[in-house]
């Protein structure tokens, strides 16, 4: 997951990118759930963005990704997300948490780090994903390290 030097910078500091040969292995198939990010102690997330890149195309279907940082119900960033509609191009914070209309942030105010999940849920089977390429981006803060280089 690749991540921006500079987390002072406006726009997304977190990226994660999954394609239809990600959702075909069987790490995808037997296991719901990848981590994507993780955020720090004191970490706050301020937007999470699904973005379709390339459309999907094959035999599976109600494929829908979430995002979260709950195990097997990670929805408070992203809440799932039909990818294999052809409608689909981007979903921004329509978690429980990450809400467009809420406060617009999430604190972990745990003293150790917190992974975030993709959930994928629907009916994938075997090269039953053709094509697709998707990308989930974080804003993700870490006050510590802002501080420690103050």
């Amino acid at each position: 997951m690749p991540k921006l030097a500079n987390q002072e910078s406006r726009g997304f500091t977190h990226a994660f990118k999954v394609s239809a040969a990600d959702l075909n292995t069987s790490g995808y198939l037997t296991s719901t759930q990848k981590i994507v990010a993780t955020i720090p102690a004191g970490g706050i997330v301020t937007g999470c963005a699904l973005v379709n890149n390339t459309a999907f195309a094959g035999t599976s279907t109600d494929v829908t990704f979430a995002v979260g940082t709950l195990s097997g119900t990670a929805t408070e960033f992203l809440a799932a997300t039909d990818v294999d509609s052809s409608s689909f191009k981007a979903a921004f914070n329509t978690g429980t948490v990450l809400v467009n209309s809420a406060a617009g942030y999430s604190i972990n105010n745990s003293a150790s780090a917190v992974p975030v999940y993709l959930k994928v849920g629907g009916t994938i089977s075997a090269a039953g994903v053709a094509a697709g390429d998707w990308l989930i981006l974080l804003t993700i803060l870490d006050p510590a390290l802002i501080a420690s280089n103050a």
